[in-house]
């Protein structure tokens, strides 16, 4: 991957910097901003979930299709838990 640079304001780098060190374990800036990014698409999904709860109708529907999904767990395909012991006690 490609590197390249962009500006930031020195606040920004310093807060980005202290973020890096004290909750992501001395991350470098990139990964800082991964990790940033990556809670961010998360908190965008669990937001989307409160959504589909507010709406009856529309959890009721998602809780429909998860059901139909769950069908493939017969899908002849060997368990985990069954083949990789030593990850799952």
């Amino acid at each position: 991957m490609a590197d390249t640079s962009m500006q930031v304001s020195s606040a920004v780098h310093d807060e980005l910097v202290a973020v890096a060190a004290q909750d992501f374990g001395g991350a470098s800036l990139s990964e800082a901003i991964e990790r940033l990014l990556m809670e961010h698409k998360i908190a965008k999904i669990m937001a989307r979930y409160e959504e589909l709860r507010a709406d009856p109708e529309e959890w009721a529907s998602y809780q429909a299709e998860l059901r139909e999904w769950d069908a493939t767990v017969g899908d002849g395909l060997g368990d985990a838990r069954e083949e990789y012991p030593e990850y799952n006690p």
